[in-house]
């Protein structure tokens, strides 16, 4: 950022979207559980929406904020042994809340200001309960299928610092890691290790 007199110039780099990633738990996840990474997301729409009323006086118009509301809305490529959509299906059906995260994973973003685990680093981050209204499969016989959903927010998202490790992050950007020979068997989807590697 760049200051002169009158203005500010800002010359920081902008944000593609592939590094935002988006997470969600289950309310009922045991204590100390992972948070599920949504497979295979087309895309993400965050809305921070609020409404105003409005009065007309002499002196012009007022405006006063009567509400806020957050959504998240995401298209995934349905795999269905995906644990996200099992998720968002039995809170679709429950009524009950989601645990959802959107994070920022940058290295210009990273930071190690409070981490306990020197292998972490924190990425900004927004997290709230959100309820799932509809969520639409679109089943075209010649394309993949794609899930769509919305979680609404209760309330509004919370700012904070989400962890995770350089191992994390690779693993964020492909679908599996580097292996040796006899290491594992399985296709990609299916890795099974040697015991004790």
């Amino acid at each position: 950022m760049t200051e002169t007199g009158k203005i500010t110039v800002t010359t920081a780099k902008p944000l593609a979207g592939k590094k935002v990633f988006y997470f969600i738990q289950s309310i009922h996840a045991e204590l100390g559980s992972a948070a599920v990474l949504p497979a295979y997301r087309t895309d993400g729409t965050l809305t921070l929406g609020a409404e105003y009323s409005d009065e007309q006086t002499q002196q012009g118009l007022l405006l006063d904020k009567t509400s806020t509301s957050h959504e998240i809305e995401l298209t995934t490529k349905f795999a269905p042994k995906d644990p996200s959509i099992d998720i968002i299906e039995q809170a679709n059906d429950t009524g009950e809340s989601v645990k959802i995260w959107r994070v920022l994973v940058d290295e210009s973003l990273k930071e190690q200001e409070g981490v306990s685990d020197p292998k972490k680093d924190v990425y900004p981050a927004k997290f709230g309960y959100a309820k799932i209204g509809d969520i639409e499969y679109s089943e075209g016989i010649e394309d993949i299928i794609e899930a769509n959903y919305t979680a609404t927010i209760v309330g509004k998202l919370k700012n904070g610092k989400f962890p995770l490790t350089a191992k994390e992050i690779a693993l964020l950007d492909e679908v599996y890691e580097y292996q040796n020979p006899g290491e594992t068997k399985g296709d990609y989807d299916n890795i099974q290790k040697t015991p004790g590697k």
